[in-house]
């Protein structure tokens, strides 16, 4: 299987997975063959890329780090969200006190699902799969899609590093799915604005972080560090982050990460106000501010465990030859083993070789995507 860029496919190419909407429905069956009006109609709904099969990559697998039933289930319970509050909710006088109900329960299944579908895979990177989705397009999406993929990143490396209790990975996993919750009561043509921001609107959208704490403190089954963590998600340890300029170990090192990897995931997807910038770009930036914005040692920790450059994923070489990622080094996640599928000269190579990045350290990945060859 390869991921191929929707412009670059042709009919006749099978698909190598299903494409499923925002929703979580089936919109195109696995292994279903393509057409000419497929291809024009999933690139107007904004799919860039898809799992094409290939007989020469036939061995590479990409597999979800998540079941799709889990999945539907997050996307589900985080909808239900939109449903029961509003930016003109009074739920800060009037939420009830520690009720049991059904919100909380889904939630709380759901995490609980998340972990068992990534103790499976519980040695292998961090490695989301989600292009077989059609994009958000509204902020419920957006929530949505940030939520799910913020808190794979995070129970995924709390597990990885082998210290937590399933409770902990629960409170961890928790924090991460709802850590944005607070948005839901800002405006929506504040979080939709493309223009810049007044100092008064960006306090305003600051406000989230205390509304999140404030709908999850009391629920019922949700810990209170998960709130905390919404709470925190936007503290930076030098200080200049919101809403209390917390320093350093003031901010739990559960919102520590959770902010890391929240910003990572923002970067690396469209927002109204700018483009998304390439996985690896979002991790120098991430290097960048290490110590500074984020904890050093939690910016290893991603590096090390998170492939940026997943599996299937089409690269161009600085030497001119282009192929797929075909596996991953653990040992040196950002070098992988790339499978050749074209020579510097643009021919298809029937018989594909193998360059491991992590040997062959004068090649370097110089971009990401297929080319077109003319």
């Amino acid at each position: 299987m390869r991921i191929i860029p929707t412009m670059m496919c042709q009919p006749g190419m099978r698909l190598g997975k299903a494409i499923f909407t925002e929703e979580g429905q089936v919109l195109v069956g696995y292994q279903v063959e393509l057409t000419f009006s497929m291809l024009k109609k999933l690139s107007q709904i904004g799919i860039d890329h898809l799992y094409i099969e290939d007989p020469r990559t036939h061995d590479v697998q990409i597999e979800d780090p998540i079941q799709e039933d889990t999945r539907l289930l997050l996307r589900t319970s985080l909808g239900k969200i939109f449903e029961r509050f509003s930016p003109t909710s009074s739920f800060s006088s009037t939420y009830p006190t520690r009720s049991t109900t059904p919100l909380s329960k889904l939630f709380l299944e759901g995490m609980s699902r998340v972990i068992d579908d990534l103790q499976y895979h519980r040695h292998e990177a961090v490695m989301l799969t989600t292009l077989n989705m059609v994009p958000a397009t509204n902020m419920e999406q957006h929530f949505c899609q940030n939520a799910m993929n913020v808190c794979i990143y995070a129970t995924k490396l709390a597990m990885q590093q082998g210290t937590y209790s399933r409770d902990e990975l629960m409170t961890i996993g928790l924090g991460a799915l709802l850590h944005d919750v607070g948005s839901v009561q800002i405006p929506l043509q504040l979080l939709q604005k493309q223009a810049s921001l007044t100092p008064n609107e960006y306090l305003e959208i600051q406000k989230h972080s205390l509304y999140g704490f404030q709908m999850l403190k009391d629920e019922a089954g949700i810990p209170l560090l998960s709130a905390q963590c919404a709470l925190q998600h936007h503290e930076r340890i030098d200080g200049s982050g919101y809403p209390f300029n917390l320093k350093g170990n003031q901010i739990h090192p559960y919102a520590r990460l959770i902010g890391l990897l929240d910003s990572y995931d923002a970067m690396i997807h469209n927002r109204n106000y700018r483009k998304a910038i390439p996985p690896h770009h979002a991790l120098e930036a991430l290097y960048a501010n290490a110590g500074k914005l984020y904890d050093i040692d939690m910016v290893k920790l991603f590096r090390n465990n998170v492939a940026i450059y997943p599996l299937g994923l089409g690269v161009s070489l600085n030497t001119g030859e282009s192929g797929i990622v075909s596996r991953l080094n653990t040992h040196s996640m950002q070098r992988p083993i790339v499978r050749i599928l074209r020579t510097a000269s643009g021919i298809e190579l029937k018989e594909p070789y193998e360059i491991d990045l992590s040997r062959a350290l004068n090649v370097m990945i110089a971009e990401i995507g297929e080319q077109l060859v003319v």
